[in-house]
C-alpha cells in the first residue's frame, strides 16, 4: 500500500528509528516503524481489518473517516483512507492525554 504523511515529521520518523524514537520515545517509535511496515506490506485497505493485533477500528464523531491502530498502551496511530491502496498517516497520539 502507498502511504502519504500529514507532516514531514511523520515521514522522517517512518524511515528512521532514531528519528521515531526521538519524537515518540523508544517503545512508541519502534511500534510506529513496525506499523508503517505492516501498512506498506498490505495490498488493500480492507485487509487491515483482518489483523487482530493491530486493534484496527474506525473512529467516530468529529474523527469520522479516520481509523486507529494501537501502538503501545495509550498510544495510537491515526490514519485516513485515501484510496483502496493508499492511506494517509495523520498523527500519533496519546488518546488519554497523559
Amino acid at each position: 500500500m502507498e502511504i502519504e504523511f500529514s507532516s514531514n515529521r511523520l515521514a522522517k520518523a517512518a524511515v528512521s528509528l532514531s528519528e521515531a524514537s526521538r519524537l515518540f520515545g523508544v517503545p512508541v517509535g519502534r511500534k510506529y516503524i513496525q506499523r508503517i511496515a505492516v501498512l506498506r506490506a498490505t495490498e488493500k485497505f480492507t485487509q487491515l481489518h483482518g489483523h487482530r493485533a493491530l486493534r484496527f477500528h474506525p473512529l467516530e464523531g468529529n474523527r469520522s473517516g479516520q481509523y486507529s491502530m494501537t501502538l503501545t498502551g495509550n498510544y495510537r496511530l491515526v490514519i485516513e483512507k485515501v484510496q483502496e491502496d493508499r492511506v494517509r498517516i495523520m498523527e500519533v497520539e496519546d488518546y488519554h492525554g497523559d
